[in-house]
């Protein structure tokens, strides 16, 4: 039996170099492997550009252009929201009778649209978004605070859209848990985050370095890498490597002090595989919750140990190959010891058999199990 699909991108999914297109990417692939016909629906904006790859998982790929600026305010929508219309996308979907994927509710504008009411329905959850832009008020200042805290507000009130979906798959259990108590009409299914990594391939014996990396232009990222340099690594020996896109002047400047502390700024991909791959540990920090963490996913298919906090690691399923700590000396007490301990063939078979249930094929097969073609 035919089954084809209309995905609908918060953004080009190439290059998957963030959280949230690396989910979409990888989706993509993972479901053209299981001989999904795909539709590809794309927001545009900032500088990423249509990109051919696309065309090799996808039957039609389509671009819009996202309406920044004046044009994607609303007096009440949120602008994530209401920045992602379009005529020809809502036109292209009315083409066909095959169901839609809305990748967050970024893209749901549509989603109670009455010309779509029969057709089958499912959002990707990639987050709770209002916790999540809660959060980010609360790491910025001034213009950014008070966009941030309003598309909080209209993110909570908006979210009852997803009342018109005949599924929703949230990334993690505590989002599950979350969208359960919340709604009764779509079915909730988590779906586990499509990654990059297929096998585990982390290195048995040691390093010599503790690693943080991520999007360093990202508020949350700026803030655990600089609580790092400044209350953790301030006062030991080992040695700590920040690695990230665009670090902010400020934890540039704090890393410069720090002699047992490297800045990676604007690895490539394989730089960044490889700082991944060879540290001892993967230092996880998180200051809100929000989804399953990619870069979680990445250090346990391919790096050794990992320390994380408890708003960094909500699934039950990996506790068992995280160190959880919550307080400055819990962190401390943590690196000193595990720096001590090498990763050995036992951690290396336990971690094989966990991250079965991550790995992508698996991760599609329930994705496609909830759809009605």
């Amino acid at each position: 039996m035919k089954r084809e699909l209309h995905i609908i991108s918060f953004d080009i999914p190439l290059p998957a170099n963030y959280g949230g297109v690396i989910d979409v990417f990888y989706k993509i692939k993972a479901l053209y492997q299981q001989g999904i016909e795909i539709t590809l629906h794309c927001y545009q904006y900032s500088d990423r550009l249509p990109q051919e790859e696309l065309k090799q998982y996808c039957k039609e790929v389509y671009y819009y252009r996202r309406k920044l600026g004046f044009c994607g305010i609303s007096s009440h929508l949120p602008y994530i929201v209401y920045s992602r219309r379009s005529k020809k996308l809502l036109y292209r979907l009315q083409m066909t009778d095959a169901p839609i994927l809305f990748e967050g509710l970024h893209t749901c504008y549509y989603l109670n649209h009455e010309s779509l009411k029969s057709r089958f329905k499912i959002v990707r959850c990639h987050n709770i978004e209002h916790e999540y832009y809660k959060k980010l008020a609360q790491h910025s200042s001034s213009t950014k605070k008070l966009f941030f805290q309003t598309e909080s507000d209209r993110l909570k009130r908006y979210e009852s859209v997803l009342e018109n979906a005949q599924v929703l798959a949230p990334i993690s259990d505590e989002d599950q848990i979350y969208f359960k108590a919340s709604y009764t009409l779509p079915k909730v299914k988590k779906i586990s985050a499509f990654h990059t990594d297929q096998e585990v391939t982390s290195l048995l014996g040691n390093g010599n370095y503790s690693l943080f990396h991520g999007s360093l232009n990202v508020s949350e990222n700026d803030h655990s890498a600089r609580f790092l340099v400044a209350h953790i690594f301030n006062d030991l020996d080992h040695q700590l490597i920040i690695a990230g896109k665009k670090p902010s002047f400020e934890l540039q400047k704090l890393c410069a002090k720090k002699d047992n502390v490297t800045l990676v700024r604007d690895p490539d991909r394989n730089q960044l595989n490889d700082l991944i791959a060879n540290a001892h540990i993967h230092l996880m920090h998180a200051s809100q919750k929000s989804g399953l963490k990619l870069k979680l996913l990445k250090a346990l298919f391919s790096g050794r140990h990992v320390v994380a906090n408890k708003d960094m690691a909500t699934e039950k399923s990996i506790s068992d190959h995280v160190v959880m700590v919550n307080s400055n000396t819990e962190w401390k007490e943590a690196v000193i010891k595990l720096m001590k301990q090498a990763f050995d063939e036992d951690l290396l078979h336990q971690r094989i058999t966990t991250m079965n249930e991550f790995k992508n094929d698996k991760s599609a097969t329930l994705l496609t199990d909830t759809i009605t073609f």
